[in-house]
């Protein structure tokens, strides 16, 4: 039939000239409600003018499955909108939820899951136990639909929800939203195919995953420049899913190998919030007694440079034992070379002064202060020379109240007897020096000025009134 034909045969009220009285007189006499049931008759021709017009503007090959279309016409026609509208959203859910299944559904459930429940879903079948909004809030996330369509569909799915024959309600779909809502549905979501950038990142995981060999130099770096490329939202996809892919990996060597050397340019270009989330992922493991997860994971993070997103709870506990062996290592042998390890694991979660949990700050400042100033031997003038570097690195972070804690410090009996050695007392002068350029406050320069004026005779100077006076209103001496 041709579009003349079909608005022909409208024009004639073939479908809207249906008599409703006596459905209504039937409704009446069993005693249920019949107002606001069905559309009106001018609301059903609003529909019936335009959806042939839509209909036969789509391909031959696109209507002869779209049995919902032929559903969406039979409800509408009648003036059950809410029906006809709910016809129209299962079809969008089916066609996103085959989209996921082009893309990967590992891929689609490590982004949409995660967690503890990941492990629930791994077929196509498992989708249906996806929430409606969970499935757009995902798709969205890993492009398999714009972010207008995805505000469009968000709001057919609130209204859908609201007024739509899902649940109960009083509320109408007059027919100019119908008809707008189903132009959307169909032509940019249901004919529609996932973006270039998401088909990009599929290609990209399963060339990963299938590889036989360690990626040489040249195909890393090609890879590498590529992921720089790619927008943060879609660095992203593939961090979750990489992390996944290295925490489950078992004893797949190469795959292994090969994310370590691809997931450090990654981790630099995703967004810190999924670097902390992954961080919760990792003490859940932890936690959960996942022991080869948890290692798993913890490798990852070490790779990435990522130590400082772990949980505080982790982080807590992790720089406890690795500030307790850095303690150990500097009071054993071979200080020099067994300290550097432990403190560029220290250093790892570490960038800035709000890196350090408030939890640990007296105790890192004490043990990392200690190396620093050192043992007092004449080699290396009693400092390791690569811990030095490291030690000055977490120093030079400190701010004022930080820095006060230094000078607290300072008065413990296992540093105060380190001063009375020349090579200590040099290294601890230069720590002051060190800090004095973060200082802000006027008054704790003045401090520091006056223990780097008398650096000669610091540990003296320390105990002497005069300095206790000028340093009483940072440190109480009582």
């Amino acid at each position: 039939m041709s579009t003349n034909e079909v608005v022909s045969a409208q024009t004639q009220g073939q479908l809207v000239s249906t008599d409703f009285n006596r459905f209504e007189q039937f409704l009446d006499s069993l005693g249920l409600p019949k107002e606001n049931i069905l559309a009106t008759t001018a609301e059903r021709q609003v529909v019936q003018t335009n959806f042939p017009q839509f209909v036969m503007t789509l391909p031959d090959e696109v209507k002869r499955e779209s049995r919902y279309l032929s559903k969406f016409a039979a409800a509408s026609a009648i003036g059950l909108f809410d029906a006809a509208l709910n016809y129209v959203w299962n079809e969008v859910v089916l066609n996103l939820r085959k989209k996921t299944v082009i893309y990967g559904l590992e891929l689609f459930y490590d982004a949409a899951v995660g967690g503890k429940h990941r492990d629930l879903f791994s077929t196509e079948n498992d989708l249906s136990g996806i929430k409606d909004k969970v499935l757009l809030d995902n798709c969205a996330k890993l492009e398999l639909i714009s972010d207008s369509i995805y505000k469009k569909l968000t709001h057919i799915l609130i209204m859908r929800n609201d007024i739509g024959a899902s649940h109960p309600n009083d509320a109408n779909i007059n027919a100019f939203e119908l008809m707008g809502w189903l132009q959307t549905c169909v032509q940019e979501v249901i004919n529609d195919t996932p973006s270039e950038a998401a088909l990009q990142v599929k290609a990209f995981v399963e060339n990963l995953r299938n590889q036989t060999e360690v990626i040489d130099s040249s195909s890393l770096q090609h890879m590498q420049n590529g992921l720089k490329q790619l927008h943060t939202k879609n660095c992203d996809n593939v961090l979750q899913t990489i992390f996944g892919m290295y925490v489950g990996a078992g004893a797949n060597n190469i795959l292994k190998k090969n994310i370590s050397l691809i997931a450090p340019t990654v981790w630099q270009h995703a967004d810190n919030n999924l670097k902390y989330k992954l961080g919760v992922t990792l003490d859940g493991y932890r936690t959960n007694l996942h022991n080869d997860k948890f290692a798993a994971g913890n490798e990852f993070f070490e790779f990435c440079s990522g130590n400082k997103f772990k949980t505080l709870e982790a982080r807590v506990i992790l720089l406890d034992e690795h500030l307790d062996d850095l303690s150990s290592a500097h009071s054993g042998w071979d200080n020099f070379y067994n300290e550097v390890p432990h403190a560029r694991k220290i250093l790892s979660y570490i960038s800035n002064e709000a890196d350090i949990p408030n939890e640990r700050k007296e105790k890192l400042i004490r043990i990392i202060l200690s190396c620093r100033i050192g043992n007092g031997v004449s080699y290396n003038t009693g400092v390791s020379p690569s811990g030095k570097v490291v030690y000055d690195s977490i120093l030079n972070m400190l701010g004022d109240d930080n820095i006060v804690q230094v000078l607290i410090a300072l008065y413990r009996q296992d540093i105060y007897s380190l001063l009375s050695n020349s090579n200590c007392r040099n290294h601890a002068v230069q720590i002051l020096i060190n800090l004095r350029t973060n200082v802000v406050s006027d008054k704790l320069k003045q401090i520091l000025d006056h223990l780097i004026s008398n650096g000669q005779t610091l540990e003296k100077t320390l105990k002497t009134t005069e300095f206790k006076t000028l340093a009483s209103s940072h440190i109480n001496f009582s």
